[in-house]
């Protein structure tokens, strides 16, 4: 079925450049009749103010269809991501306004981590580069990186988390709590 539909997008615009061509070749008929075969001046006015007309009215038309065409993204409401403590207190927080990617893991030798969860309670069991957030079209996205103890997420207003599976990745939404290990990662 999918590619059924490319086909049929591909001769589409295949049919589009063979019609701008056609168009394109009366034009310049039109063009060479209007200027170089016609001798009557009042006709060379009237042929030039309709081509302009035409051209405006295409240029307008085509850039409607631009603006239509345009993907507009979505703006995300998710601002911040908020270390949570067992006993619910807020313990870090990392911003991710103007941010597209945040790597999650422990700080191990020189290699660095966006958010580092060396210093948790549960940070044995947490991998070195465990899980990554990724921005992409108006949305937060969250990745486990084939960790070795998984990471979980518990949807707004759901019982249980479900527990991810590594290299796919999974839309965050505002109140989403992340399990990495045991570390509770309020998506704010």
């Amino acid at each position: 079925m999918l590619f059924m539909k490319n086909v049929n997008r591909k001769i589409k615009i295949v049919i589009s450049y063979i019609l701008t061509i056609l168009i394109i070749l009366m034009i310049a008929v039109f063009l060479y009749f209007l200027y170089f075969i016609n001798k009557d001046v009042s006709i060379k006015f009237i042929g030039t103010i309709a081509i302009i007309l035409l051209v405006s009215i295409w240029l307008l038309f085509e850039q409607e269809r631009r603006k239509k065409n345009k993907k507009t993204y979505v703006k995300s409401t998710i601002k911040r991501f908020i270390l949570i403590t067992s006993e619910g207190e807020r313990d870090m927080e990392w911003h991710c306004e103007g941010v597209n990617s945040f790597l999650i893991g422990k700080k191990a030798g020189d290699q660095e981590v966006d958010i580092d969860l060396s210093d948790t309670k549960y940070s044995e069991y947490v991998s070195n580069e465990h899980a990554v957030l990724n921005y992409s079209g108006g949305y937060w996205y969250i990745e486990d990186l084939n960790s070795a103890n998984g990471v979980g997420v518990k949807k707004k207003g759901e019982e249980y988390a479900l527990r991810l599976k590594p290299m796919v990745s999974y839309k965050l939404d505002e109140w989403d709590i992340i399990y990495i290990s045991k570390a509770k990662i309020l998506v704010r």
